[in-house]
């Protein structure tokens, strides 16, 4: 059924998801300021100092997790995919931020370390997201595994 509480974890991450592409990952100031987004990396001229392949794992990672979210909503009678697909989801959320954390931004900050660039995340709404979507997919893990125990204990009843 569409109206459980999993839905609505599901939903809104979909929306938080689909938020995402708007927001900057990371600011990174200095003598030239830079802007990480979902899709490009650029300074306040447009101009990319790394290749326009650079995000592409960011964006294969939020497509897939995008089109994983939507699929699980409308899986609601198979609860076993349904739970398995919600940690697939959550794996590639993690990944997403460790690849943000572990990967890009110090990758970029070793590039622009000459130019004595800082990074502030406190002011960027993408970094947020995906760690509340992340939270919303183990509420949805959570909701869907009692929805399994239910059914159990219902059957065994019978």
């Amino acid at each position: 059924m569409l109206q459980r509480k999993q839905t609505i974890f599901l939903l809104l991450a979909v929306i938080a998801l689909v938020l995402m592409p708007f927001f900057p990952i990371a600011k990174y100031y200095g003598d030239i300021s830079y802007t990480l987004n979902l899709f490009n990396f650029k300074d306040l001229t447009g101009v990319s100092p790394f290749p326009s392949m650079f995000n592409i794992p960011l964006i294969f990672i939020w497509a897939i997790t995008l089109i994983l979210c939507i699929t699980i909503i409308f899986l609601y009678k198979k609860r076993r995919l349904q739970l398995k697909l919600t940690s697939v989801a959550i794996a590639f959320i993690m990944v997403f931020l460790l690849l943000i954390f572990i990967y890009y931004t110090p990758m970029i900050e070793k590039e622009f370390n000459a130019l004595n660039i800082s990074t502030y995340y406190l002011d960027c709404v993408s970094v947020y997201l995906p760690i509340i979507i992340f939270l919303l997919l183990i509420l949805a893990y959570k909701f869907i595994n009692k929805d399994i125990k239910m059914i159990k204990s219902l059957d065994r009843i019978r």
